[in-house]
């Protein structure tokens, strides 16, 4: 016996279905990237337009009159500032000095005083931390030296963009 007349004839009919198969995993994987693609570009979008922390500041030294250590006169929209930091470490025994926080809440209104801090003599701590609020129209920081030698204040201001 040679083998002769022995076949095993080839069944593809499972092969194929195999490769059919594999083909709409493929395909569903493909949808699949294309869904999460679109999430993904969701979440970039949301974190672009997340806001961005920025900082101002400067030294202002006094002069008797109330002196403007920081203002946003006219926000393009609502404004988020977060807060105000004040370094008083050259302030004396002798000075005496009002800081003052305003707002405007109207369009073309006046700012109005939010709040008023008076400081007469050294600080417990040298840094003065003022905690702001969002506003739409407008925002000032004032110090008035009353009493004592002009003084040089530092000064920082944190907001949202």
């Amino acid at each position: 016996m040679s083998g002769e007349g022995i076949c095993n004839p080839l069944d593809e009919t499972q092969i194929l279905a195999d490769i059919a198969d594999v083909q709409t995993a493929v395909d569903n994987l493909d949808a699949d990237v294309v869904l999460l693609q679109a999430d993904v570009d969701a979440i970039e979008a949301l974190m672009v337009a997340e806001a961005i922390l920025e900082e101002t500041g400067g030294e202002l030294t006094t002069d008797g009159t109330t002196q403007t250590i920081y203002i946003n006169n006219a926000p393009a929209g609502i404004y988020r500032p977060i807060c105000a930091i004040i370094d008083f470490a050259n302030h004396t025994a002798t000075e005496t000095v009002v800081l003052r926080v305003l707002y405007r809440i109207a369009p073309a209104g006046p700012l109005t005083v939010h709040d008023e801090l008076a400081f007469v003599g050294v600080t417990d701590d040298a840094l003065v931390i003022i905690d702001l609020s969002p506003t739409r129209y407008g925002i000032q920081i004032v110090i008035e030296k009353t009493a004592g030698t002009n003084r040089a204040y530092d000064w920082t201001v944190f907001y949202e963009v």
